[in-house]
Formats: structure tokens, C-alpha cells, sequence
């Protein structure tokens, strides 16, 4: 009796296609008049015992769909409701790929497009490939743009507003309408008190952060979060008379904040390192690049300090390029 034996792989669907047929033929020595044919699935005969039960159907595999999502489309121009902040979007982002974010922090009694008409980032946001935020404080009863940013700093009317509040949403509205892969902060003078106080609520956030003649709490244990990392660089004239570099009795000097986040980073404070810079960052004489030599991986607790600079030294066109690229990697 000679035998088939019909394999089928796999699920044959709604048609009835086989996807493998195999034909065995078992001699057994007897002859049998009733065989069973397979036609695109179909039996044809009336003897179908020997072939066995019916085959269960194969797993479904269901396979993720990589279609790249498009952010919002046109990119949007400003953040934020009845506080509103401009954007600037670099012409290379097509809404697909993830690009970091800088938020320009002005200081008291000046606006971040005035900040920006000094350091100059909106003229790289093309060439760089990031998105620019200008964010602005809400302005005091004596006309003066201000963040609410230490005790000290600046919120002379005491509104109470909570800025950390208002640009944790932007970011929150930012990180909802573009694809972004890192948010940085650079603040100058009371825009740099407002970074720092930005990474001890939120530094989790954070990619990192540029304070230009900044500095935070004069009590450290108003900082409310001290055990998440970030890397910080700190520029400062050495002639500043506003916020003095060894501080004064609202802020702390520049080396006891750096010390504070050189601790919380991990860093070893015997490390530190001082030499002069390849580069003069302002126009009123050498710089030095100090740094920690002893962080952990990905981090980096930096100062430039500016020989003969006072609260607005007169930046080279070099120190935006070389701040740009110390910050931007960290948000890539």
C-alpha cells in the first residue's frame, strides 16, 4: 500500500496556498486503490485517515512598525500661552530627527534677545543644528526684566512668581511639539542664579549648563535636589563687581559653587586643575581653563575665568563657538 504523506509549512489563508508540499511514498507492499491528492489545499478522495489530524496554524509574528512620526509640522515659533517664548528652529530639521535645545536666560534688567545680541547664538542655530529658545522673566514694577531665582536674586517685588514652574512647562511644551534630544541652559547674571536654581528642581531635565557671571544659594541646603549629576561651566571675570567672584553676602563665590558640584558629579576636589587657556575668551586679556581631572564618565565641572573681565566682559567671537561646543554634545 503506498502511502502520502503531505507536510504543510506554515498557515495556508484565506486561498487555500500551500506554502510546502512534501510527497513521501512509504512502500509497504500492498497495493491500495484509494490515494488522497492535494490541489491548491483541497482533498480530493474519500480516504483521508492515514494523514493525520490537521495541522494547527502558525503563530502570527507581529513585527514594530519603524515608520519614522514627523513632529509637528510646520515647527512652531514660539512656546507658552499668555507668557510666551520665541524659537528658532535650524533649517536642517525636517521634524523627523531628534536636534538638542538651548534656553538663553537674560539677566536683570535686560531681555534674552538682548543676551543673544551680545554672545551671538541665533547666528550659529543653523550651523551648529540646534532649537533656541528666549524665554524672558516677567518685568518689575521698576520696568527691569527679572527671574525669581534665590532669595537673593531677583525678585525684588517678592511676586513669588514660580518661574522654575513656567520654564519646566516650556520645556515640557518644547519636548511635546519637537523631537529633542537634550535641553541645555546659559544664563548671564541673574539668568545664570536662574540655571542653577533650574538644576537643583529639575535637574533630571537637564543636559547641562552654561552660567556666565552667575552663581545660587547662599545656603547650600536651599538646593532641593543635590544627588542628581550635571555637568556645569562657569565663566567669570576676575574684576567682576557685581557678582563678585569670591561672592559676597547674597551668593556664594564661584569656586565654593563649583566645589558643590564637583561633590555632587563625584568628583574628586583635589583634582582641580588650573592652567591658562589656548584661547582668550574676551578681549581684556587671557583666560584660564580650570577643570576637575577626576569626574566620572560624561561629566565635567569647568571654569573659565577671565583675567581683567568685569560683569560684561567683551567676548571673542571664539567663546560662543567653544561654549557651543562644550554644551551641545552633552544633549545630543
Amino acid at each position: 500500500m503506498a502511502v502520502t504523506l503531505v507536510a504543510c509549512g506554515g498557515s495556508t489563508g484565506s486561498s487555500g496556498d500551500v506554502d510546502t508540499v512534501m510527497d513521501t511514498t512509504l512502500d509497504t507492499g500492498e497495493s491500495d486503490s484509494t490515494s488522497t491528492d492535494t490541489v491548491a489545499g483541497d482533498s480530493v478522495g474519500t480516504d483521508t485517515s492515514g494523514v493525520g489530524d490537521t495541522a494547527e496554524p502558525a503563530d502570527t509574528v507581529e513585527t514594530a512598525d519603524t515608520t519614522p512620526v514627523r513632529a509637528e509640522w510646520p515647527p512652531p515659533t514660539e512656546l507658552g500661552d499668555s507668557r510666551t517664548a520665541p524659537v528658532m528652529v535650524p533649517s536642517s530639521y525636517d521634524g523627523y530627527g531628534a536636534v538638542p535645545a538651548v534656553f538663553l536666560l537674560g539677566g536683570y534688567d535686560y531681555f534674552s534677545e538682548d543676551l543673544d545680541d551680545w554672545i551671538s547664538l541665533s547666528a550659529r542655530v543653523d550651523s551648529a543644528g540646534f532649537v533656541l529658545v528666549l524665554p524672558d522673566g516677567l518685568v518689575d514694577s521698576d520696568g527691569s526684566p527679572y527671574w525669581n531665582a534665590t532669595d537673593t536674586c531677583c525678585d525684588y517685588d517678592e511676586t513669588g512668581v514660580d518661574d522654575v514652574g513656567w520654564l519646566t512647562g516650556l520645556i515640557d511644551e518644547l519636548e511635546s511639539r519637537f523631537h529633542i534630544s537634550g535641553v541645555g541652559l546659559v544664563g548671564h547674571s541673574a539668568g545664570g542664579f536662574m540655571a542653577y536654581r533650574m538644576a537643583c528642581e529639575v535637574p533630571d531635565r537637564l543636559g547641562g549648563l552654561v552660567s556666565i557671571a552667575g552663581s545660587g544659594f547662599l545656603d547650600e541646603e536651599d538646593c532641593a535636589v543635590t544627588d542628581v549629576p550635571l555637568s556645569v561651566l562657569q565663566v567669570h571675570g576676575e574684576d567682576d563687581d557685581i557678582m563678585p567672584f569670591s561672592g559676597d553676602d547674597e551668593a556664594p563665590g564661584i569656586y565654593e559653587m563649583l566645589d558643590r558640584w564637583a561633590l555632587r558629579d563625584g568628583c574628586a576636589l583635589e583634582s582641580w586643575n588650573e592652567a591658562l587657556s589656548s584661547v582668550a575668551y574676551a578681549t581684556e586679556g587671557e583666560s584660564e581653563d580650570d577643570f576637575f581631572t577626576d569626574c566620572p564618565d560624561g561629566l565635567d565641572v569647568r571654569l573659565w575665568y577671565l583675567y581683567g573681565a568685569d560683569h560684561y566682559p567683551d567676548f571673542e567671537p571664539v567663546f560662543t563657538d567653544t561654549l557651543l561646543g562644550w554644551l551641545l554634545p552633552r544633549l545630543r
